[in-house]
């Protein structure tokens, strides 16, 4: 789709979402029928859990939305952190469409109307004089519109609204208060369940730290989880081959042993016990998707996890490691491994592209 040169990419975007986006989603949501593509557009973004439909529809079906994923040479964008025709990336449209969905739901459930504070204008000297000689006037008053609750939570709330998992939770946002929205501040990342969402609109007190799922005490190479903390003094030391478990009964009898070193060990922490640890980190689905998508057999991807937990920041791997498949961050970390060459291949220098890839943080476009 051809734009003017004088749109800006938020424009493309929207003239974007509203032609061909809306047409192609109406193959996969019926309910779309009724409706014209400006309706459509309305009542998608009116509805976090429509929302979440269409990007289901878009995930699902990725060859019917592939000509919109075209870069700025009408190359096939594949990784949600690479420029498109509009300038922006996959992961900022995301952004974008998540932070509209959810000024529209703070604005309905706490009320479009803003509070009017009106102010009488003193008269000035001559003016006082003048209103002798005639008749009386009604004294001019200047209007001044305070922000509503609802744009006040959006915009405590705006730079931290990125991600697709998060669709579910605005309808619980909206009761958070915005002075604890303030303090958390990019903490509100770490908070992916519902009822960790719920018990601070309860209290107005934010959680020391996320609900542990029941998913993410499991190891995904069916290798007990719980071995206690790691200390945290690590030091080099050589690694013997560990022999790991199958992974979804998918590792053959006698598989070789993964190749670790050299591996930075903690003190005292045997190859065995680290390697269970980490990949006890990861949710089995979200093993199985990552296997299926990399093209990875079970040793490759043991392998390839270790790096990424050398690699990155341990509050992002438990990040990534609680996700579901097929979620924003799953897709994001798969995109940075694609990008980078990252799975067959764990050299440090892909390990260290991988990692920097995988960090980019999407800026806010509203």
């Amino acid at each position: 789709m051809a734009y003017g040169a004088q749109m800006t990419p938020v424009d493309q975007i929207n003239a974007a979402l509203k032609g061909t986006v809306i047409d192609t989603l109406r193959l996969f949501i019926p309910s779309l029928a009724p409706y014209t593509n400006e309706e459509a557009f309305n009542v998608i973004l009116n509805s976090p859990e429509m929302t979440q439909r269409s990007f289901r529809a878009f995930r699902d079906h990725p060859d019917a939305f592939a000509d919109l994923l075209r870069g700025p040479e009408n190359q096939p964008v594949f990784a949600e952190n690479e420029p498109l025709s509009c300038g922006r990336t996959l992961a900022q449209v995301v952004a974008l469409v998540v932070q509209a969905v959810a000024k529209r739901y703070f604005r309905a459930k706490l009320s479009l109307r803003r509070r009017n504070v009106a102010t009488v204008a003193e008269p000035g000297l001559m003016e006082k004089v003048a209103r002798l000689f005639s008749a009386p006037q009604p004294p001019k008053t200047i209007v001044r519109k305070e922000p509503s609750q609802g744009d006040k939570l959006f915009l405590a709330m705006r730079d931290n609204l990125l991600f697709e998992w998060q669709l579910r939770l605005i309808p619980h946002y909206v009761g958070l208060p915005v002075p604890l929205v303030r303090a958390l501040g990019s903490r509100l990342l770490e908070f992916k369940e519902i009822e960790d969402i719920q018990w601070m609109v309860r209290t107005g007190q934010p959680l020391s730290a996320p609900t542990v799922r029941h998913s993410e005490a499991l190891a995904p190479l069916h290798i007990k989880a719980d071995l206690g903390p790691m200390p945290a003094e690590p030091i080099v030391t050589p690694v013997v081959e560990p022999e790991v478990a199958q992974m979804a009964a998918a590792q053959p009898t006698g598989a070789e042993p993964i190749e670790l070193a050299p591996l930075t060990l903690p003190h005292g922490v045997t190859a065995q016990k680290f390697v269970a640890t980490v990949l006890g980190k990861v949710n089995p689905p979200l093993a199985r998707w990552l296997a299926r998508e990399m093209s990875l057999n079970p040793r490759q991807l043991a392998l390839m996890m270790l790096r990424a937990y050398e690699a990155l920041p341990s509050g992002d791997f438990q990040r990534f490691g609680a996700c579901a498949p097929h979620s924003e961050e799953a897709r994001r970390f798969l995109a940075a491994a694609r990008t980078a060459r990252f799975g067959l291949d764990t050299s440090p220098g892909k390990t260290a592209e991988f990692a920097r890839l995988y960090q980019a943080k999407v800026k806010s476009m509203m």
